[in-house]
Formats: structure tokens, C-alpha cells, sequence
């Protein structure tokens, strides 16, 4: 039976959520005992309750902070990796493939990156993108299979000059029924707009904050989310308008999806936006920035509403100028698209065939 090694540096955000629909359909496939997850110590509370119960194997390390824990997590690797003896070792995100792809010298197993997000595409950043560019040229061929969660990554890991022998598209899918639970309470006449994700630059949770500005006796708004990675200089105060309700767990969120009337996704870059296609599961309309896989994943407009990138202005008049009949209409076309496109069960047959693949080699 094969021995699958996940590496994670942070669970926060999206690569938590990914990993709480993939591991335990992985255990159901190798069987716990064959698997094994390296995080965080200190967020073993972001994994969802089907991950913790699902009897895999947990190795966590402290990280304090990011640069201490970066030596915790390479130490806690390598004798993870001498003791558990993986086949396949599968990183996630940039931080988890730097340590994995660059200690993977003399190995005897299959390494698999999914980068979640090239660092290449982030905004602001000159000199760290283009050491990320860098990094990422240097280690192209450091993986025996990377695995690109959307088409916008596929093509910059190609970009990037990875070779296509290498780079497997694996889109990805969460479980078509949503867990069960109860709607949010949330009266209220107004439109009822929705933020769900970090409170990151990359986010843009402030390109929203600015659009709603001033729009009281329009716009209801609830803020679901923390500050992870970098904070940003948001208001002491939020407009009467504006609810920031912090950080819930996924039962928390679906509660406010479920009440809310629009998803707003106003990222700066995303890989995918996989809290989108969680929105279009349940029925809800999603309005996000044209950019990464966002973009793709709403059709270019199709299945949802896309605005330009860090322009508060637009988003401003696309919320004002929604009306109940659009909201239905977009609900109905971004469930038919979830429900064709973004199917767990088909990320996990053709992971496992990644997986298949290299250990045939």
C-alpha cells in the first residue's frame, strides 16, 4: 500500500479547506494508516472536524512565529519523512514546496508540489515576486509531478518554464452537498453582502471596505475572516453598516452563506477561489475580481459577476445596481457550473492517478 506524506506550513485559508476535502476521501481510498499530515501545532483548529476524526496520522510543529517555525517545520520534516518512509511526498504551497523540493536530494520517493497560488502573481511586492520567480525557475524540475488547481496556474507554471511532462491540471472539487445546518440570522432589507477569507492584502478585503462606503441605506455587510499572513491598515471603527464577525469555522461560514444574498470575492490575485465555488454550491450568487482562477471559474462573467481588480468604484456600482431577479438568475447558473465542473470525487480519481503515474516510473 502505498505511504502518502501531506506537508503543509500553513493550513489558513484555502489549503486548509482543500486538505478537509481531499484527506478524508484519501483515507477512505489508502486507508488511514497509509497517510500522514504534517501542520502547524498551532492551527490544528483550522482543519475541519472530518480531517481530525478521520484518523489520520497528525505531526504537528510549533511555529511561534513564521521564521522560527520555518526551522521547527524542517526539522519535524526530516524526521517525519526518515520515520514514516512516504512513496510520495505531496507539498502544499510555496513555503512547504521550497523546503520539500530542495531537500530532496538522493531521494528514494515521488515528490508532488501544489503550489495553491503561484507567490509570483503577488501585487505590491517587486523584489519578493521576482526572488519567488527565481526560486521557482531554479526548482522546475525539483518535483516529479506539480499539481495546478486551475488553468491560470497551469499556464504559469509554463510561464515559469516548467516542463509540460510535469505539470498535471487537477481542478479542484469539494463534495457536492454541503453539510447540513441552519441559516444565519440576518433581517434585513437591505442587500446583504457578504466577505468570507483573510483579511490579507491579497484579499483585498479593503478594496471592499472602500466600495461600501457611504452606502448605508443600500448595503448590509458582514466581514467572515482574520488577518493571517500581513495585516492591513483597516478602519479602528467599521461603518454602521459594516458587521466584522472574525474568524469561523466552516459550519459558521455556510450559516452566513446561506442568509447572505451575494458572495463578494474582491482578491488582487487568487489561484483559484475555492470559497466561490463553496458559494456556488449552496446557491449563492458570487461577485469577484477578473483575476487567477477566479475569473475562471465564473466564466468570464457566465456563472457569476466579475469587476476589475482594486476598483472600488466598479464594484460599488455592480452592488447597487443588482436586482432579485439577477441574483436568481446568477444563483442558478453558478450552481448548474458547480455541480458539472467542481466534483470532489474527480479531483480525487485523478490525483491518485498523479500519484499512479509517477510511482510507474
Amino acid at each position: 500500500m502505498m505511504r502518502l506524506l501531506h506537508v503543509c506550513e500553513s493550513v489558513i485559508g484555502g489549503t486548509g479547506s482543500y486538505l478537509s476535502e481531499l484527506v478524508p476521501a484519501q483515507v477512505a481510498l489508502y486507508g488511514a494508516e497509509s497517510i500522514a499530515l504534517l501542520v502547524p501545532e498551532s492551527q490544528l483548529n483550522y482543519l475541519e472536524p472530518q480531517v481530525l476524526e478521520s484518523g489520520v496520522r497528525l505531526i504537528p510543529f510549533s511555529r511561534k512565529s513564521r521564521f522560527q517555525g520555518l526551522f521547527n517545520f524542517i526539522g519535524v520534516y526530516l524526521k517525519t519523512r526518515a520515520e514514516f518512509r512516504p512513496d510520495v511526498v505531496h507539498a502544499h504551497s510555496s513555503f512547504a514546496g521550497l523546503v520539500v523540493r530542495g531537500l530532496g536530494f538522493g531521494r528514494d520517493y515521488k515528490v508532488v508540489f501544489c503550489p495553491h497560488g503561484w507567490s509570483v502573481d503577488m501585487k505590491g511586492a517587486r523584489f519578493l515576486r521576482l526572488g519567488a520567480e527565481l526560486v521557482e525557475r531554479m526548482l522546475s524540475r525539483s518535483a516529479d509531478q506539480v499539481i495546478l488547481i486551475s488553468r491560470h496556474e497551469h499556464k504559469r507554471a509554463r510561464d515559469l518554464g516548467f516542463t509540460e511532462d510535469r505539470l498535471s491540471l487537477v481542478v479542484s472539487g469539494i463534495r457536492a452537498d454541503a453539510p447540513d445546518g441552519p441559516a444565519a440570522e440576518w433581517n434585513d432589507d437591505r442587500l446583504k453582502v457578504l466577505y468570507a477569507g483573510r483579511f490579507d492584502f491579497q484579499k483585498g478585503v479593503d478594496v471592499l471596505l472602500d466600495a461600501v462606503e457611504g452606502q448605508e441605506d443600500a448595503l448590509s455587510v458582514r466581514l467572515v475572516g482574520n488577518f493571517v499572513v500581513n495585516e492591513l491598515k483597516l478602519p479602528e471603527k467599521l461603518p454602521s453598516h459594516v458587521t466584522n464577525l472574525g474568524w469561523l469555522d466552516r459550519a459558521g461560514v455556510y450559516a452566513q452563506m446561506r442568509s447572505c444574498d451575494v458572495l463578494v470575492v474582491p482578491s488582487r490575485w487568487e489561484g483559484f477561489g475555492l470559497v466561490a465555488i463553496e458559494a456556488m454550491r449552496l446557491g449563492v450568487p458570487v461577485l469577484a475580481s477578473a483575476v487567477g482562477g477566479l475569473k475562471e471559474i465564473l466564466g468570464d462573467g457566465q456563472y457569476g459577476i466579475v469587476v476589475p481588480s482594486e476598483d472600488p468604484g466598479a464594484l460599488r456600482e455592480r452592488l447597487l445596481s443588482l436586482t432579485r431577479e439577477d441574483l436568481r438568475a446568477i444563483a442558478a447558473r453558478g450552481r448548474a457550473r458547480f455541480l458539472s465542473t467542481y466534483s470532489l470525487d474527480r479531483m480525487v480519481r485523478e490525483i491518485d492517478a498523479v500519484y499512479a503515474r509517477i510511482l510507474a516510473k
